[in-house]
């Protein structure tokens, strides 16, 4: 056990498992308060009260680029289901600065539920190298994580960004064959213009420029699948 300790690969292990625990997620927690003056993290019954949230998150997804558009009528469906965050600015009349989700793809061949990460977003003064220099996505990103530990989660992007947030956070990059064909077919839906093939088993991306990547825990229940390595990552920003 001792010698197995110096790999590598074996301490990050371990980070993830202690990332992922509440040892290592309440004081991160606590320390996001610190690193965010001024932002509240809000999810479930709290969202209740302010429903004009639903708008101004309907505007982000249309807006950016990397997100898939989603309507009032689905951000309301997830807000009830208590399955997405959002950040708001305490001291701009609670203006939505940030969010985060999962969104339920169905169960798999083993009838195990499975839900997709998405509709990340943060206002573009707030992020991390805007100019009030948060790091709102990390709390967002450990908060939805740390409160769905018994889910299976994945999440799926193209931007570089995105995947060395999930770094930071203990996501495991598995390629797309990894995954139970049900969730494989259920997560790969984007449209022609984007894949270039109306069937999207059979996509260019994946493995390539699209990864997909699983939470910790995921990767343990699926049973440790094979990780994959990014050639365009050097190391976690």
């Amino acid at each position: 056990m001792i010698p197995s300790l110096f790999n590598p690969q074996t301490r990050k292990d371990l980070l993830a498992v202690f990332q992922t625990s509440s040892l290592g997620t309440t004081p991160a927690n606590l320390f996001d308060t610190f690193r965010t003056p001024g932002i509240q993290y809000l999810s479930g019954s709290a969202l209740k009260r302010f429903a004009w949230w639903i708008p101004q998150v309907v505007d982000a997804t249309q807006n950016e680029e990397h997100l898939l558009t989603k309507t009032s009528l689905e951000l309301r469906t997830v807000a009830d289901q208590h399955h997405i965050i959002i950040a708001v600015d305490t001291r701009l009349n609670y203006l939505v600065v940030g969010c985060i989700a999962l969104w339920h793809l169905g169960r798999d061949e083993q009838d195990r539920d499975w839900f997709e990460l998405g509709t990340l977003w943060v206002h573009p003064d707030y992020r991390y190298h805007g100019s009030r220099h948060m790091p709102i996505a990390d709390a967002l990103y450990r908060r939805i994580l740390s409160e769905n530990q018994s889910k299976n989660i994945l999440a799926t992007t193209t931007n570089l960004a995105a995947i060395h947030l999930g770094m930071r956070h203990g996501m495991q990059m598995i390629s797309y064959a990894s995954l139970p064909k049900k969730t494989h077919k259920a997560t790969c839906v984007c449209p022609f213009e984007k894949t270039g093939t109306h069937n999207n088993m059979k996509c260019p991306l994946k493995n390539q420029s699209c990864r997909v990547r699983v939470p910790f825990p995921t990767w343990q229940r699926v049973g440790k699948p094979e990780r994959s390595i990014d050639s365009r990552i050097t190391k976690p920003s």
